[in-house]
């Protein structure tokens, strides 16, 4: 439904507007389009046609209308004429939506300073506890540990194709303890000589283990957080266990840092828009704009649609335009005369665009 339609446009009258003398004040062409009974605004009575000039005048989320005409046709050399409405929107219900969505943004940025504050100070402990490095320091003594006594070796041979190759240290001591590990012992090692060196390896390797007092499993992807995996990792060549915990002794410092670094970061952004949002501001007004162009033969087209809003920053004042539509149901908005949904929005997005 175009919106000349929409707005009760019909033949006849186009015509009637067509023939009315070439001096009549674009304004009153503008003013006078009649509106059907389906798009007068709510609660108005249907004994006469209303016109759109009447419909915007009554509007109760303005506090005053204006009507311009901003050219003619003399001025602009045969091209239409713009026609154009202002309404000044209601300075209290404007100013309750203001401070509200205002008093929202100091809130929520003071909640982000909070927890931000928060992460650094657990980035910081977790940095001075130095509980990470510790653990990387014991792990590096018991690699050196099992290394030079020769117990990580027979250790690695014993689970080296093992049917707990890959499980943590509980599971390879439980599953050497049963049958079905005894079984293998003797198929693989036949000897029980050979049987009592793997054992005596096992035995001494999980006493070291558990004398350090270092996590044999991890519930997270960070190998780093249990470095004793990387020691009982058969699968790792001693040169690559000593690799791997030299990579964490690096990761783990940077990985606080960073941790310290966004934190201050997020802290820094809030606290730079809590002084943007303490600073003094007070709202000067809010506008609602259309315009009309009017064509020669006298027939109005809706041109454009916008709201204004005008702040003293500090005493600097500031001026956000933002485009409203021009569509069917934006201007059944319009029509119904009080702030909306639209409005809102518009408010907010112009509110963003002062503090961004």
């Amino acid at each position: 439904m175009r919106i000349n339609l929409k707005w009760g446009w019909s033949l006849s009258a186009l015509l009637l507007l067509a023939a009315c003398d070439g001096q009549q004040d674009n304004v009153t062409v503008v003013r006078s389009q009649p509106l059907s009974p389906a798009s007068a605004p709510s609660g108005q009575a249907n004994t006469k046609t209303m016109t759109l000039g009447e419909a915007l005048d009554k509007r109760p989320a303005c506090d005053r209308t204006v009507w311009l005409q901003t050219n003619n046709l003399e001025q602009t050399g045969g091209q239409p004429a713009t026609v154009e409405y202002q309404c000044d929107l209601s300075t209290a219900q404007i100013q309750v939506l203001f401070s509200a969505q205002w008093t929202a943004w100091v809130e929520r940025h003071q909640r982000r300073l909070a927890d931000s504050e928060k992460l650094k100070t657990a980035a910081l402990d977790k940095k001075n506890s130095q509980q990470t490095e510790q653990a990387l320091s014991t792990a590096r003594w018991l690699f050196d540990q099992l290394q030079a006594s020769g117990d990580l070796a027979r250790y690695r041979s014993l689970v080296t194709g093992s049917p707990v190759q890959h499980l943590r240290l509980d599971g390879v001591n439980a599953f050497f303890a049963s049958p079905e590990g005894l079984s293998y012992l003797a198929t693989t090692l036949k000897t029980k000589k050979k049987i009592a060196v793997a054992q005596a390896a096992l035995k001494a390797v999980t006493q070291t283990v558990t004398s350090t007092g270092l996590a044999t499993d991890t519930k997270t992807t960070d190998v780093c957080q249990a470095p004793a995996l990387f020691v009982l990792a058969v699968v790792l060549t001693p040169e690559e266990i000593d690799e791997a915990l030299s990579e964490c002794d690096a990761a783990v410092a940077q990985r606080y840092q960073t941790d310290i670094d966004v934190a201050e970061g997020k802290a820094k952004a809030a606290r730079t828009m809590l002084e943007t949002l303490n600073a003094p501001v007070t709202v000067e007004g809010a506008k609602e704009v259309i315009t009309w162009t009017v064509s020669q033969s006298g027939v109005p087209q809706l041109s454009t649609h916008v709201f204004e809003l005008t702040v003293n920053a500090g005493g600097t004042v500031r001026q956000v335009t933002k485009t409203l539509g021009i569509d069917d149901s934006e201007m059944s908005g319009v029509l119904n005369g009080s702030i909306n949904s639209t409005h809102q929005n518009a408010l907010i997005s112009a509110m963003s665009d002062l503090v961004r």
